[in-house]
C-alpha cells in the first residue's frame, strides 16, 4: 500500500513573518491509487480501514483547529481518525495552527504519522512518517503572496458546519433573528466569492444555508406571530 499511498500537504501562505501568525491553515489530501471515476458502476472497493493520522507539533507550535474529521488530543499527540480507505477516493481535511516567533528560514511544525490496518487483519500497519515545514521571513515580497486558491477555498466552506451549529443554538434559544441574520449573512458572503470566483461551490454552499434558514424559520417560528403581526395586534 505504501507504493500508491498518496498524501498532499498545503499551506494557505507560501510564508508566514518572523514574528509568528495565527492562524495558518493547513490542508491535507490523500488517496489511494488513481482517481476514482466520477461515475462508479460498482461500490468502491476498501483498500484498508481505520486510517488514523498522530500529528506531533514542535515546541512553540499549537494545533488549534481540525476541520473534516474526529479527532482526540493524547499524551503523545493529536490522533486523527480519518475512516477507512477506499481505492481511487481523495480525501481533504483542514488543520488551524499559531505559530510562535522564528528566525528566517525552513521551520519544523509537527512530524506526522499515518497507520491503517489491513483488511482482516487487527494489527496497525505505518504507512509513512514525515516532518513538516513551514518557511518563516521578513520579506515583504514573499509575505503579499495571495493565498493558494485551493486552500481558501476549504478555509471557506469550512467555516458553513460551526456557523450552522451556531445558529440552530440562537433558533433553540427563541433568537430567532439572530439565528437568521447568522445563516443569511454567510450566505451572501458566499454569494459573493460564487460571482467573484466563477466558483459553483460556493453557489452550492450558499443556497444549503439558505434552505437550512428558510427551514429553521418555519420549524422555530414564534407561535405568537401570524404574518409579521403578533396576536394581540402589535
Amino acid at each position: 500500500m505504501n507504493s500508491v499511498f498518496e498524501v498532499c500537504y498545503s499551506w494557505n501562505k507560501e510564508a508566514i513573518p518572523t514574528g509568528g501568525a495565527d492562524p495558518v491553515y493547513m490542508m491535507i489530501e490523500w488517496r489511494n491509487g488513481s482517481p476514482a471515476k466520477r461515475l462508479r458502476k460498482l461500490a468502491p472497493k476498501i483498500v484498508s480501514r481505520d486510517l488514523e493520522l498522530l500529528l506531533k507539533p514542535e515546541y512553540g507550535i499549537e494545533l488549534k483547529g481540525i476541520y473534516g474529521c474526529r479527532s482526540k488530543e493524547t499524551d503523545i499527540g493529536w490522533v486523527l481518525r480519518l475512516g477507512d480507505v477506499y481505492k481511487g477516493e481523495s480525501k481533504q481535511i483542514l488543520l488551524e495552527f499559531a505559530m510562535g516567533s522564528r528566525l528566517s528560514g525552513k521551520a519544523s511544525v509537527c512530524s506526522a504519522y499515518w497507520s491503517t490496518r489491513k483488511l482482516k487483519q487487527s494489527q496497525r500497519v505505518l504507512l509513512r512518517r514525515e516532518q513538516l515545514y513551514i518557511q518563516y521571513t521578513s520579506h515583504l515580497g514573499m509575505l503579499r503572496q495571495p493565498e493558494d486558491p485551493k486552500v481558501e477555498k476549504t478555509i471557506k466552506l469550512s467555516e458553513t458546519v460551526p456557523l450552522i451549529k451556531q445558529a440552530l443554538r440562537a433558533y433553540e434559544r427563541g433568537r430567532v433573528q439572530e439565528g437568521s441574520n447568522l445563516l443569511r449573512r454567510h450566505a451572501d458572503a458566499l454569494l459573493i466569492e460564487a460571482a467573484r470566483k466563477q466558483d459553483l461551490d460556493y453557489y452550492e454552499e450558499a443556497e444549503m444555508v439558505e434552505k437550512l434558514r428558510y427551514h429553521y424559520g418555519i420549524t422555530y417560528a414564534n407561535p405568537y406571530q401570524v404574518r409579521g403581526k403578533t396576536m394581540f395586534g402589535e
